[in-house]
């Protein structure tokens, strides 16, 4: 059962919550912007035809050398699928967040006197404060709950709606990390092997690799602990709201 939204008595906490509330899209907003620049940046790179010279190899940008193809069509196909992730992410959280707010402003009411309702959660609040990762992906899980996906409008979610809401987050955040973390480690072995090849210190390279590899590996760790945390928190809270 949702618990009673706190009071809002005063004009002055109302200015504040509704300015408070458009600072919070708006910071939202320019995460969204800044995502569609760098996917729409990848986005036309990968549409320019790009073809191999004599010896079948294709030119980076910004002169940093030739790599064979698959190398090439690799990279910018999984950055370009990472880019869409995070920024089909913060598109729809942003949309959240305006949706959220405009739902908060109109629980104030038009008067200026009295105590009205503040249709607004904490945890929701933090979420339209806070920037979100590259990887934050509940936001588009939380879509799909569609009128019931704020916490005072919950009540009655269909369990179609929360097995779908669960699953598609599993899927999408076993992806992304996929995605996230493979892309380093790929690089890294690389960046190992030729190093050794052109004569650094094989134990030099050792150690650092080892070294980057234990960083990477604890930070899949924790974020993965972490989404099974959200994703347990979202089969609980449709459980209690069906």
């Amino acid at each position: 059962m949702a618990t009673a939204p706190s009071p809002v008595t005063d004009a002055k906490e109302r200015r504040e919550l509704v300015r408070d509330l458009a600072g919070a899209v708006s910071a939202q907003a320019q995460v969204a912007n800044r995502s569609w620049l760098a996917l729409i940046t990848v986005a036309l790179f990968a549409l320019i035809p790009h073809t191999g010279n004599a010896a079948g190899k294709i030119a980076l940008p910004f002169a940093l050398g030739e790599v064979a193809p698959i190398w090439f069509h690799g990279l910018v196909f999984s950055m370009l699928a990472v880019l869409a992730i995070v920024f089909a992410s913060a598109h729809t959280q942003q949309v959240r967040a305006q949706k959220l707010a405009h739902n908060v402003i109109d629980s104030l009411g038009d008067s200026l006197g009295g105590a009205v309702s503040c249709l607004i959660h904490p945890r929701e609040y933090f979420d339209i404060w806070r920037t979100p990762s590259l990887i934050r992906v509940a936001p588009l899980a939380q879509a799909l709950q569609g009128k019931y996906q704020f916490f005072f409008t919950s009540h009655g979610l269909p369990k179609w709606r929360k097995r779908l809401t669960v699953t598609y987050y599993g899927l999408l955040k076993i992806a992304s990390l996929i995605i996230y973390f493979l892309l380093p480690v790929l690089a890294l072995w690389r960046a190992y092997c030729d190093a050794s090849i052109y004569g650094v210190p094989r134990w030099l390279t050792a150690i650092g690799s080892l070294l980057a590899a234990a960083a990477l590996a604890l930070a899949l760790l924790w974020d993965f602990i972490y989404a099974v945390d959200i994703w347990r928190h979202l089969g609980r809270q449709t459980a209690r709201n069906t």
